[in-house]
């Protein structure tokens, strides 16, 4: 066997352990959790690795009706969830395909000044422009509101270089058959490549959606009055430690991540096929 070969070889090796310790210790984590939401609270506070005496499924019903912050109830903070997650997630991917498609498509003046400059952003802190964040958003009253969402409108990032690099790869043959035939660049984007891009897309938006359903900073910031699930969670930790009610709110966690769980079940093999290229026959 050439050696380029035994040395590819050995890399998927590794890589394939990394991955499968890296899911036992996800599901060991998750199995725990499980098992100890289930005690009472003296169980878990005298002994953290045994298995529960009373099995309490009532723990769940008890984080939903119990879990909330502010007058926001557990299903209430669900909702919350969808939308921000949904909306941030959808509204960031299309900004990302027209972003990365209009650089990697058309030439105008000061595209690679601009280009260049999204590149020295990416290595910029968050927490750098956090403050300048706050008060924009506040200014503009976006601020316990759905319209926070028009923060996903900017359009640049990591994501951007991901569609940028995706659309580069596109035969622009596709755009000129289209032109020829009478179409325009809005056809062409819209008809042609945002189909093309289906794949990218795709992971990239249920790849945002669980990243922000998991997101409690920003909630937290901005949307006090109006709590997610990960925002509020994080509030109840603190009234939970203080009222020893630590297995209920494992409870909330886990009802927490059953739309996540369900999401990566129902769409985690179509993401992975999908990722594919566009190409042009013959």
């Amino acid at each position: 066997m050439p050696f380029k070969a035994k040395r590819t070889k050995a890399a998927f090796a590794a890589a394939f352990i990394i991955f499968a310790l890296y899911s036992l210790t996800i599901i060991f984590i998750m199995g725990w959790a499980f098992l100890q939401s289930l005690k009472t609270n003296r169980e878990f506070i005298n002994d953290l690795t045994s298995l529960p005496k009373s099995w309490l499924f009532s723990n769940y019903s008890q984080a939903f009706s119990s879990v909330k912050h502010g007058r926001t109830a557990f299903f209430g903070m669900f909702v919350n969830s969808i939308w921000f997650a949904a909306g941030m997630s959808v509204i960031s991917v299309f900004m990302h395909c027209v972003t990365g498609y209009c650089f990697a498509k058309y030439k105008f003046i000061g595209r690679q000044t601009i280009f260049s400059f999204v590149l020295f952003t990416l290595i910029i802190p968050i927490v750098g422009a956090l403050p300048s964040l706050y008060r924009i958003i506040y200014t503009m009253g976006a601020n316990d509101s759905p319209l926070f969402l028009i923060t996903a409108l900017g359009g640049f990032g990591s994501n951007f270089l991901i569609m940028y690099a995706f659309f580069k790869s596109i035969d622009w043959s596709y755009a000129e058959a289209c032109f020829i035939d009478g179409g325009g660049h809005f056809y062409v984007f819209f008809r042609i490549m945002l189909p093309l891009a289906a794949g990218p897309v795709t992971a990239l938006s249920i790849v945002g959606i669980i990243a922000q359903w998991n997101n409690y900073e920003t909630p937290i910031l901005f949307l006090d009055k109006m709590p997610t699930l990960a925002s509020g969670l994080y509030h109840y930790k603190e009234v939970a430690r203080y009222e020893s009610n630590e297995p209920v709110y494992l409870a909330g966690v886990l009802l927490s991540t059953l739309p996540i769980l369900v999401l990566v079940a129902a769409f985690g093999n179509k993401v992975m096929k999908n990722m594919t290229m566009g190409g042009l026959k013959g």
